[in-house]
């Protein structure tokens, strides 16, 4: 008689521990790095927040270094080797040029702007009741009362406005200074771009090299699209406001026009602030009837070239996500002040080209983004 075969071992159906979920130790160095990806971001806002005296001059430096780049090889090739520092005197006259013409009308501004002034704190004052008016409409327990409030209103509107003009007059030797300090880092950056480029090759292997490579290349043309359509939008926001308080008779219209244009590079922000500051104006110094009137105007201008023109021109270049760059403006306006709402939009398109050059960072890049996908950011930022 022949033995039984033996049993056969059941199988189970239950999955192994390695099967189905990650090892646990890989669990915990994705943990692990991710904390320490946290500190290392909290660390450097607060670093950046600390050495914000020097790292916005640098900043705006290489910003325009970047920009100017291109231009300033094309003339180094044209011209013999011996005349190469024709190309830095160009560049440099350029951009003195451009600064010159924008400090002027600033300045043109701020004089017209004090010019008015009594006209703006004489309509301030009528709209204050006087003490006749006051004795009539309050009473005899609440006349003290009115004017010591009165006073103290007085008082507190001089010290605000002598507050103001301080700081403003201390701002003037400091943004000079900033100036002088960021003309200087450009034309050192310019003058060792080459050196830069071929420290960047030898620093990291082929991959690497490429991959700023493909940064440097992209970058400086998208900067420079972002500037040029952010400048004619700028104008054309400045004329069409204008043009509008000029049919209610509004004064200041070179200083309006100016404010609008300068506060065109701050997104979201500061086209609201453009059209509220004239709309305050006319409220001081004409009427209800007339503010509205004007406000209504600007509100149609400022919708058509925010939710229209905006977009399509330079949405198109910049590939942003219109929710990053307003949580970006908030953050540098934190970090860096006013300084740091003029670069929120230039500092976040130069990441995310940078982190879409760089395997690791790509998904950080398409957070960034407004595109669905990695390979729709690629064609995006490729486009000329």
């Amino acid at each position: 008689m022949q033995d039984p075969s033996p049993p056969v071992p059941i199988q189970s159906s239950a999955p192994s521990p390695t099967q189905g979920t990650p090892p646990v130790r890989q669990r915990r160095a994705q943990v692990a790095l991710w904390l320490v990806g946290g500190l290392f971001a909290l660390a450097l806002v607060a670093a950046l927040r600390a050495v914000a005296p020097v790292a916005i001059p640098v900043t705006f430096a290489v910003l325009i270094a970047l920009m100017t780049a291109p231009l300033h090889a094309r003339l180094e090739r044209a011209l013999p080797a011996a005349l190469g520092w024709v190309a830095h005197l160009a560049v440099m006259l350029i951009l003195l040029a451009i600064v010159t013409v924008f400090l002027g009308a600033l300045i043109f501004a701020a004089q017209r702007i004090l010019e008015a002034m009594p006209d703006v704190t004489g309509n301030l004052q009528s709209l204050v009741p006087s003490q006749e008016q006051a004795d009539a409409m309050l009473g005899g327990q609440l006349r003290e009362l009115w004017g010591t409030l009165s006073s103290t209103l007085g008082g507190w509107l001089v010290d605000q406005i002598t507050g103001i003009a301080q700081a403003v007059a201390g701002m003037t030797g400091v943004f000079l200074t900033t100036l002088v300090l960021v003309f200087f880092l450009v034309l050192l950056a310019l003058t060792e771009r080459t050196v830069w480029q071929g420290k960047m090759q030898a620093m990291w292997p082929e991959g690497g090299a490429h991959a700023w490579a493909g940064a440097l290349t992209t970058l400086p043309r998208r900067l420079r699209q972002f500037l040029v359509i952010r400048t004619v939008i700028g104008v054309l926001q400045a004329a069409l406001y204008v043009g509008w308080l000029a049919l209610f008779g509004v004064d200041l219209l070179v200083v309006w026009a100016v404010l609008t244009f300068v506060l065109t590079y701050i997104p979201n922000i500061g086209s609201v602030l453009s059209g509220v500051l004239p709309v305050l104006y006319v409220l001081l110094t004409r009427d209800w009837t007339t503010a509205l009137g004007v406000a209504a105007g600007l509100l149609v201008v400022e919708q058509v070239v925010g939710n229209y023109l905006d977009p399509k021109f330079l949405g198109q270049r910049i590939a942003l996500s219109p929710f990053v760059i307003l949580v970006a403006l908030l953050f540098w306006s934190w970090l860096w002040g006013v300084a740091g709402a003029f670069l929120s939009t230039p500092l976040m398109l130069s990441l995310l080209v940078v982190f879409n050059q760089i395997g690791a960072l790509r998904p950080v890049a398409l957070v960034f983004s407004d595109q669905p996908n990695a390979r729709s950011l690629d064609r995006a930022l490729s486009q000329e």
